[in-house]
């Protein structure tokens, strides 16, 4: 189970690493696991969600391809 932090820092990686985030999108739980990270199954409904979904969308519309390198 991924701690509140764990969370926290996998988001910001999403947001931050745009190929990340196109495969926590495509695949939250493979995503998850090659990170390091463990999901509950609420965990992964919460990421697997229209509303993640649309946020990843809006964050790739929004921010330059140049920004999001991977870390």
């Amino acid at each position: 189970m991924a701690t509140e932090k764990e969370m926290y820092e996998l988001i910001g990686r999403a947001v931050a690493d745009a190929e990340f985030r196109k495969k926590l999108t495509a695949n939250p739980e493979e995503a998850a696991k090659e990170a390091g990270y463990i999901l509950t199954d609420e965990q992964l409904a919460a990421l697997e969600s229209e509303d993640a979904k649309g946020i990843a969308t809006v964050l790739e519309e929004r921010f330059p391809k140049s920004f999001g390198k991977p870390l």
